[in-house]
């Protein structure tokens, strides 16, 4: 029955109406729905508590479930507390998972809000009792961070990565049009921004800001974000975070589950279906355990309030596969992925020449209107990327813990011009105009030191080598060969209240570029070195139990990347010619920031506030006049670098204004100066903010914890911008109205959850700053979006 359910769902995405998507979506959610039987419950109590070791010293990190309702749970914060919210009346049985330590269970009776306390052991072991959630708890503690999680994970699925992530305070993205987007932490992104994919630097040809990161965001169960400078943790680039996409650990429990999603828009028509199996053969919590999972997506032109945006869809395939073994202390096991992905770039952005280019960044509507269609021409990309990791670990008597993770990674990224090649050769006209391939070998090597004597912390390894091969028509990046290799330490003294951290790294990084003499063709080399030390320090209080404050100042850098050093030439994803500058220095940044976190019965919030000054910035410039080449006229585009500042606030509330209403309340501000022109830097988000309100029923016949929830979302206008430099002014603010309603329900043992959504209510035409397309045409309207989970 899976297997048809699954043919049936792969067939209705690539039909090319909306309605056989909405069938598809129907008539697995009717079925499902016809054994539902749910007993009325009063599902509005509260658990918390906190986790302690043996030392009475706070766990941070720690897993709390529900085990008879697996969606119901927490992870301790910094001082170990936890809560659990709309906990149903009578007996739960309450579990507690920590790395390290043997799993606690408590059966607690619930009639009102109670309150739990744990106290967990050594695990030598490392024998569970029960399957739960682990977490990867961020290796820098002081350094302010935010997860998607519950809700917001179901409803960002179907989304790319860089979309997603626009949920969380501080997070914004920058596109290319509806298909194309990449994280923005605190106004920085790009090679700025690290993604980890299952414990792995992803590796690609992200220097590109249409480039977006060649990860399929189901592989990962829980998408957290470190927002500030982490290069003493992970290393060069990560000035301005990182993006940690983990999965779930690989089952304990004897037997065969898994999920599937189906989802499905009705802007672009575009469906997605997601399907995760995985299993464990034997009884006990050791031995072999697997994973397989794998994601299709389609989508056609997708349309602003008046018109489509011609050549605009995608089709995606994605797949994975995981084995792990356990026995005692030692844990072993092997992963791949499979990414690959082919992007419409719209057709409206590109010009013949230097009156076409102006008419099209005056006018209001494309000079291409369109209409709906599945086909994507010519001008295109196409992305394939791959991992293999292999990760073994060892927990010894003292409670330490030393992990090895080696992987290889493969990214080829091909570029196609709107234009085909002038040649008569029938091959090279099938061929890319650019083409890149990137391979990357990289190992690390960590020892977790057990707590002792209120002491704790890391110490690493890590190295990496990549090879860079352009095999394209036209010459854009030239090849090369980099060496990088670092050692850190990170130590934390914890005491009741308060939790103290110092951390230190250096880093070496060798590059040889291998180039080609435009006028003479002479091959020569250029070799370049980098290095540099990085170092953290940070405080973590907790005055009382509800209140978290945080401070840290750390130091990061970023060596040029080859594109800002060498590139020359049209770059055809964005439509723009870019000039690179092979005098370009190392980025150093200084990052500080405080976070004032408070949990409260019925208040809840955060707020970062933070300052980073970045020396040698690096960043592009628009120039005056535009190329015109044989294929067309291009805005032109040209790297330089200046000593500049990025300070903003993040801020995020939520109110139990009635029993079963809650208000939240999201907040964005950055501000970007740049003291060598002493101006505003060009390129940074506008102010952002979200307000609306949910309501929760907890019950509502067969359906658990019904909702139904309405926000506003409203972007001013960017009016702190460098004047005359800009190709056009910024555009105007704007203010979207987005609801969604949804519920979850048992099918016998198993478990469905559904969710609707309607972003752009309003059919708002609007445009925004960070979207480079905004130059040629509005973003995307009104927009229905159907998702149902179904867990077995």
């Amino acid at each position: 029955m899976f297997v048809c359910r699954r043919t049936f769902l792969i067939k209705c995405i690539k039909q090319r109406t909306v309605e056989r998507i909405v069938v598809a979506l129907c008539i697995p959610v009717l079925c499902m729905l016809m054994p539902l039987q749910v007993a009325g419950q009063n599902c509005n109590y509260k658990i918390s508590g906190t986790v302690t070791d043996a030392q009475r010293h706070p766990v941070a990190g720690a897993v709390i479930r529900i085990e008879t309702d697996s969606t119901k749970g927490d992870v301790t914060d910094t001082g170990g507390v936890f809560t659990i919210r709309d906990v149903c009346n009578g007996h739960n049985v309450l579990t507690c998972h920590a790395d390290g330590f043997t799993t606690a269970v408590a059966h607690i009776d619930v009639s009102n809000d109670s309150r739990i306390e744990f106290a967990l052991s050594a695990d030598k072991n490392q024998l569970h009792e029960v399957v739960v959630n682990g977490v990867r708890m961020q290796d820098l503690h002081t350094v302010a961070h935010t997860e998607l999680k519950g809700l917001q994970l179901l409803q960002s699925r179907g989304k790319s990565l860089g979309e997603a992530l626009k949920q969380l305070p501080g997070l914004n993205a920058i596109q290319n049009g509806p298909t194309i987007a990449k994280p923005v932490i605190h106004g920085l992104h790009s090679n700025r921004v690290l993604i980890l994919n299952n414990g792995i630097r992803q590796e690609g040809q992200q220097w590109g800001s249409e480039h977006a990161p060649e990860i399929d965001p189901f592989v990962a169960n829980r998408v957290s974000v470190v927002k500030g400078a982490a290069s003493v943790r992970y290393g060069a680039d990560a000035i301005g975070g990182v993006v940690l996409l983990d999965p779930d650990p690989l089952p304990a429990k004897r037997g065969i589950g898994g999920d599937v999603y189906v989802i499905g828009q009705t802007n672009g028509q575009m469906g997605t279906t997601s399907a995760t199996l995985q299993g464990k053969p034997g009884k006990q919590p050791d031995g072999l355990a697997w994973r397989v999972q794998g994601t299709l997506k389609r989508a056609g032109n997708f349309k602003t309030p008046d018109y489509y945006l011609k050549n605009t869809g995608l089709e995606e395939e994605d797949g994975s596969a995981t084995v792990g073994y356990k026995k005692k202390g030692l844990e072993v096991s092997a992963y791949y992925s499979v990414f690959h992905t082919k992007n419409g770039i719209f057709e409206g952005s590109h010009a013949g020449n230097i009156a076409d280019l102006r008419a099209a960044l005056s006018r209001d509507k494309p000079a291409t209107q369109s209409y709906f269609s599945y086909d994507i021409a010519r001008s295109y990309q196409e992305i394939y990327h791959d991992l293999a990791k292999l990760s073994a670990s060892y927990r010894f008597a003292n409670e330490g813990k030393l992990e090895f993770t080696g992987a290889r990674q493969k990214d080829l990224r091909d570029e196609y011009d709107i234009s085909l090649p002038y040649t008569l050769s029938e091959e090279l006209k099938r061929k890319p105009q650019v083409s890149f391939q990137l391979i990357t070998h990289s190992g690390e090597l960590v020892y977790t030191q057990p707590t002792r004597n209120r002491f704790s912390g890391n110490f690493g390894l890590a190295g990496n080598t990549q090879g860079n091969v352009f095999k394209g028509i036209r010459y854009l990046i030239p090849n090369f060969r980099t060496y990088t290799g670092g050692a850190f330490g990170i130590e934390r003294y914890s005491l009741a209240k308060v939790t103290f951290e110092l951390g230190a790294r250096y880093d070496y990084r060798w590059q040889r570029v291998y180039q080609r003499d435009p006028v003479t063709l002479r091959t020569y080399n250029t070799t370049l070195t980098f290095s540099n030390a990085t170092a953290t320090g940070g405080i973590i209080y907790r005055p009382v139990e509800k209140l978290t404050l945080t401070g840290n100042v750390g130091t990061a850098w970023r060596a040029p990347s080859v594109n800002e050093l060498y590139i020359h030439g049209v770059h055809f994803s964005d439509a723009t010619y870019q000039d690179g500058d092979s005098s370009l220095k190392s980025e150093r940044a200084i990052n500080s920031g405080i976070t004032a976190a408070w949990k409260g019965k019925r208040l809840r919030g955060e707020i970062d506030v933070y300052y980073n000054h970045i020396g040698n910035y690096i960043y592009e410039t628009p120039q005056a006049q535009p190329v015109t080449l044989l294929s067309g006229t291009f805005p032109a585009f040209k790297f330089t670098q200046d000593n500049v500042g990025i300070r903003g606030l993040d801020a995020s509330v939520q109110y139990d204004l009635l029993k079963h209403v809650t208000l939240q309340s999201r907040v964005t501000l950055v501000r970007g100066y740049n003291y060598t022109a002493k101006d505003w830097l060009i390129y940074m988000p506008a102010d952002r903010y979200e307000n609306g309100v949910t309501f929760n029923l907890h019950e509502l016949g067969f359906m658990r914890e019904p909702y139904v929830s309405v926000e506003n979302v409203t972007v001013l206008t960017q009016t702190r911008v460098p004047p005359g430099l800009d190709f056009a002014p910024p555009p105007k603010g704007y203010s979207l109205l987005n609801a969604s309603t949804g519920f979850s329900a048992q099918a016998g043992r198993h478990k469905l959850q559904f969710d609707i959504t309607a972003a752009n209510t309003t059919n708002t035409r609007y445009r925004d700053y960070l979207d480079k397309f905004r130059y040629y045409a509005n973003n995307i309207g009104i927009n229905f979006i159907v998702k149902c989970k179904y867990s077995f």
